[in-house]
């Protein structure tokens, strides 16, 4: 189970707005929709290593946790930071079961989750094909869903912007097995943060052909 020290965390959260709002020029909108309480799983496109930390600090007063690759854990020192700000490694680029127990138990005590559906960074900003996983979780049981779109955060300084949308209604999601609405989850959970992108400054047709 991922575990946040709070007073690591509490530091973190006084220092890093201040220091992406300097440095990176960070602005949010529709941040006022994120529930206050409860399980929420944050969905969001990635095209910046700094991504994880900006969109914790959006999502204020939330604390969020994160799936982070396996290979930052390799250094005992910066392992322990990230874990202290909610961080728990995962394997890109395959089924993760354990990272996925992990999430679910997250969700399961009542905490906030970050997850990027498409499981690695893009390198042109354009949105590519959801793994099941983010859907998966967001059919879980009393969980919100709340999308995210963030741009700028692969320029050096900006600026960066984060869209907010309200939680999404799954309810309506198809198909017969826990696979299939899985995927349409996922799908239909990219297809919203391709709609909030533009207001964070990204390309209209994120999801349209290359």
């Amino acid at each position: 189970m991922s575990r946040i020290r709070t007073p690591v965390w509490l530091a973190a959260r006084v220092l890093a707005p201040a220091v992406f709002s300097l440095v990176w020029r960070m602005r949010r909108t529709g941040f006022r929709t994120i529930p206050t309480a409860g399980p929420v799983l944050f969905v969001s496109n990635h095209v910046s290593y700094a991504d994880p930390p900006l969109l914790a600090a959006a999502a204020l007063p939330r604390r969020m946790h994160f799936m982070a690759k396996r290979e930052l854990f390799a250094n005992p020192v910066g392992a322990w930071i990230i874990r202290s700000l909610g961080a728990f490694p995962v394997n890109r680029g395959a089924a993760d079961r354990d990272a996925i127990r992990t999430a679910r138990e997250i969700l399961a005590e009542g905490e906030a989750l970050l997850m990027f559906p498409e499981g690695t960074r893009s390198t042109d900003g354009r949105l590519g094909a959801p793994w099941p996983g983010a859907g998966s979780l967001a059919l879980e049981p009393g969980v919100q869903v709340v999308p995210m779109a963030i741009w700028g955060s692969q320029r050096r300084f900006g600026p960066v912007r984060v869209a907010v949308g309200p939680p999404m209604d799954l309810s309506s999601v198809p198909g017969r097995s826990r696979g299939a609405r899985a995927q349409a989850a996922a799908e239909r959970i990219m297809d919203e943060i391709a709609r909030l992108l533009p207001a964070a400054g990204g390309p209209a047709d994120a999801r349209g052909p290359a």
